[in-house]
């Protein structure tokens, strides 16, 4: 009985970690190469807020992007709004969709251009403003496995 007591518990993380060496047939996807990679943000605005809100993201956020399109970092960047579903429950509304050429260019900084479009705002100033706008919601980054065309 003294075994079995000690014994059981030993098994357990064995189990698992055997477990984790098993091959269940789902491989992860490498992403296609010469395919975007697609970031998406979800962002919920309170009511009444929705213009300054836009606003934030046409003169602030927009110049920033079309520089780092420009720079061949990003290949488009979008905001959507959201139409449907509607009612107080609605998890949010505007994503923010940007493209680039690699799961790299989604993790470069924005500062430098940032601070060059404009100078004026400091980034803490930038984040105050964007967190004072908005919550973010959640984030995605997609890539694409395959096609038909």
């Amino acid at each position: 009985m003294q075994i079995r007591r000690l014994l059981v518990p030993a098994l357990i993380p064995a189990a698992f970690l055997l477990g984790t060496t098993v091959n269940t047939g789902i491989a992860r996807q490498q992403p296609q190469l010469d395919a975007p990679v697609v970031q998406i943000a979800f962002m919920k605005v309170a009511a009444g807020r929705g213009a300054e809100y836009l606003a934030l993201e046409r003169d602030l956020f927009r110049p920033i992007f079309q520089e780092r399109v420009r720079q061949g970092i990003s290949r488009s960047w979008t905001v959507y709004s959201v139409r449907f579903p509607a009612g107080s429950k609605r998890e949010y509304d505007y994503a923010v969709v940007n493209t680039y050429n690699t799961l790299a260019d989604v993790e470069r900084s924005s500062a430098e251009i940032a601070a060059k479009i404009h100078p004026n705002i400091s980034s803490e100033e930038l984040t105050r403003r964007t967190l004072a706008a908005r919550d973010l919601v959640r984030g995605e980054v997609w890539y694409k496995v395959a096609e038909a065309k």
